[in-house]
């Protein structure tokens, strides 16, 4: 088969050579945009977490850095042992208008907190829903000894106002909380609101933290 002429040859690699020098741009200018947004979330979480050691993570596997390249999850050491870990999103929020950040709070250091974080912030950036209400499966429990394996967007009710969002310029971004939940926790907040299941844990007075809690709905089905 005749090969292109030398003109055509040399347009087609022009095209391609612009096609992947724009690709290099836009991955450029997103990389840009996320360091920059880490920047500043890492000034807040610092003013918010002093004296307490904060180390970036992040989980290589899956699709992450396809849509949000250098993506990395901060992991907050508490100084008071009765206060949770911290995993917080780095950069979640830069996929459009709206999008957020999350944290995950824990009674311990655990891995694949690293993971979880990065699927919801995956998740987020394909253009799924993460917004307050939003009922998350996992496949897998959110802890060793939990049988929770779905996750709740709420709002960071777990400190006071200040530590739950961020200005970046004239950008206020949210930092969400991920609640681990029960399947049938999930079906509930589905079919009633996740205001419902807040009624409920404020009556179970629940600590959402302990891997071994269980169901504030007990075995109940829910359709």
């Amino acid at each position: 088969m005749p090969g292109l002429p030398e003109q055509s040859r040399g347009q087609a690699v022009g095209c391609a050579d612009e096609a992947c020098e724009r690709v290099r741009n836009e991955e450029m200018t997103m990389e840009s945009l996320i360091g920059s947004r880490q920047g500043v979330l890492d000034r807040h979480l610092r003013r918010f977490w002093p004296g307490t050691q904060h180390v970036d993570g992040r989980w290589n596997a899956g699709p992450i850095d396809e849509v949000l390249p250098d993506f990395r999850v901060r992991c907050i050491e508490p100084t008071d042992p009765s206060e949770p870990w911290v995993y917080v999103s780095m950069g979640a929020s830069i996929v459009g208008e709206g999008a957020h950040e999350f944290a995950l709070l824990s009674p311990y250091a655990f891995q694949r907190h690293l993971e979880t974080v990065t699927m919801v912030a995956h998740w987020q950036a394909v253009g799924r829903n993460a917004d307050v209400g939003s009922v998350l499966a996992l496949g897998w429990p959110w802890m060793e000894g939990s049988e929770a394996d779905h996750l709740v967007v709420a709002p960071l009710h777990a400190y006071p106002s200040g530590y739950d969002s961020f200005l970046d310029g004239n950008q206020e971004v949210d930092i969400l909380w991920l609640i681990p939940i029960y399947a049938n926790e999930a079906a509930y907040v589905r079919r009633r609101g996740f205001e419902a299941l807040e009624d409920r844990f404020e009556r179970a007075d629940v600590n959402l933290l302990d891997p071994r809690r269980g169901s504030v709905l007990g075995t109940a089905v829910v359709s």
